[in-house]
């Protein structure tokens, strides 16, 4: 191929660019490398013998390098001109790849700086044995445990009211629906960055007249567990059960979640022997936890 060819095969759309190879003077035939590198990005070109949607193409191409490392996180990803100059397609197909990866949470679109790869939070670890003896009777509460790895925590105090058992709350604690409880709510940060929000309810006859009952008393040390161990209830049995959830409008404000977030949602119920003394309903940021069990097996 001439140079003159070679630059109007290079001046085509890259979809419309027929293969082709070379053959060198020892007569070697090499097939050219078809990616486009622009800086740290290379480019893949649209296949149009490929069954998969041009935006597809072109999102799948985009998160096999975000999720490589290729593009590391607060990257930014070429213009949309640019997208549209380099693979010779039109502006849909560009806003429809990024708006998928906008869904998973890869990028963040900031209005008018462009579309960078979102930073990757900091996980936390989520197990079992935050309930240990050793733990429970710390003089703190069972949260920090969890940021074991890293980060400071905070605990948010929101809510704490005696109130009629809202139905799902009632049949958990096996109550009449009319029955009062203590409901107790906060939202737990580590560094700053909202990562739970944690709604707690005690039968009220169990905490009538006690410390428990006084607001001043949060947070309080030990946790839970703790706290019913001072009114002489013993813990015997935790049950939970985990599901995972798109966000509802007050998850997305209360844990400052991007888009594409999903939540974890724990709905934990304590028991001494057969009797339920404690019911939670807790939601995780999916992207900021791992949740982690042992289970003995003798």
């Amino acid at each position: 191929m001439s140079a003159t060819a070679f630059y109007g095969y290079l001046a085509l759309p890259v979809h419309e660019r027929p293969p082709y190879v070379v053959r060198t003077r020892e007569g070697k035939v090499v097939v050219p490398d078809v990616e486009i590198r622009r800086g740290s990005l290379r480019l893949v070109p649209i296949d149009p013998a490929d069954p998969r949607p041009v935006y597809q193409q072109l999102a799948d191409s985009l998160r096999a390098r975000i999720l490589s490392g290729k593009l590391p996180p607060g990257s930014l990803l070429p213009s949309e001109s640019e997208f549209i100059h380099e693979y010779g397609i039109s502006r849909g197909p560009v806003r429809q790849a990024v708006a998928q990866l906008k869904a998973e949470g890869l990028v963040d679109v900031r209005q008018g700086r462009g579309v960078f790869v979102r930073r990757r939070p900091t996980r936390y670890r989520l197990s079992a044995d935050r309930f240990l003896h050793a733990r429970r009777h710390a003089e703190r509460t069972p949260f920090p445990a969890d940021l074991a790895t890293g980060g400071t925590p905070r605990l948010e105090v929101r809510r704490h009211a005696i109130v009629e058992a809202p139905p799902e709350i009632a049949d958990r604690l096996k109550l009449r629906e009319d029955t009062r409880v203590l409901a107790r709510g906060f939202r737990l940060f580590a560094d700053d960055e909202p990562v739970q929000v944690a709604d707690f309810y005690y039968p009220y006859d169990l905490v009538k007249g006690t410390r428990v009952e006084d607001p001043a008393s949060e947070p309080w040390p030990g946790g839970t567990i703790a706290q019913l161990e001072s009114l002489g209830v013993e813990v015997t049995e935790i049950a939970e059960d985990v599901a995972a959830r798109a966000p509802r409008p007050e998850d997305v404000r209360d844990l400052r979640l991007g888009a594409g977030t999903p939540v974890f949602e724990v709905v934990r119920t304590m028991f001494a022997g057969e009797r339920p003394v404690a019911t939670s309903s807790i939601i995780i940021a999916g992207d900021r936890y791992v949740l982690s069990y042992r289970i003995p097996l003798q």
